[in-house]
């Protein structure tokens, strides 16, 4: 696909800014810190000076929208937003747990992202697609026998590593651009997946 996307991934500690043109990636910058709102508008501006590309020439921007840090989502949307606003161009909004799914081959399994203390966002999958609604919940209080992949900067054992990144977000966007682009943007909304939807007796199947 002939198209030029700045990918913006926020939704956890991790900061992450990537350039792509016709799905390669021309510069990417990242922080695990959690330091979104000093560092996002920087790393957007270091990438184009440093590949001597106009920020104009973009087609979207594709933006992670959660589940995942409330602050985190916020802060990533409104900035995408006040791009995507200047530039008249249009947002790919991409869900971070399927974000997470690039390049895992197995077809049951689950995907978790550390919300905060001892609770996850999580999301079964079983047989290559999602099977029930996402939930917010501890991961002690699932019993499960498939692997579980996903996110935690505290380094969960039982959690196979799979990063966040905007790498992963271009990558949905690409395949699914023109399924998810999306031009009016005052549409675009961040994935929080509230509390409120607590199970403490789920057992997936």
């Amino acid at each position: 696909m002939n198209k030029t996307i700045l990918s913006i991934e926020t939704s956890t500690n991790i900061c992450s800014v990537g350039l792509f043109k016709n799905n390669k990636l021309l510069n990417l910058k990242e922080n695990f810190k959690r330091k979104h709102s000093s560092l996002l508008a920087s790393f957007v501006n270091d990438i184009f000076e440093e590949v001597d590309f106009s920020i104009n020439k973009i087609d979207a921007i594709a933006l992670s929208i959660g589940p995942g840090s409330y602050t985190g989502l916020r802060i990533g949307l409104s900035f995408a937003k006040g791009i995507a606003f200047s530039l008249q161009k249009p947002i790919i909004p991409i869900d971070t747990i399927e974000s997470l799914t690039y390049e895992i081959n197995d077809l049951n399994y689950m995907i978790a992202i550390h919300a905060y203390s001892d609770y996850f966002f999580i999301q079964e999958y079983k047989n290559g697609v999602r099977f029930k609604k996402p939930l917010f919940d501890n991961l002690d209080n699932i019993s499960y026998k498939n692997k579980i992949y996903g996110y935690d900067s505290n380094k969960s054992d039982i959690i196979i590593p799979s990063k966040p990144s905007s790498i992963k977000i271009a990558n949905i966007a690409y395949k699914k651009y023109d399924e998810y682009k999306c031009d009016n943007i005052k549409l675009i909304k961040p994935n929080y997946i509230k509390p409120i939807q607590f199970n403490k007796n789920f057992k997936a199947e």
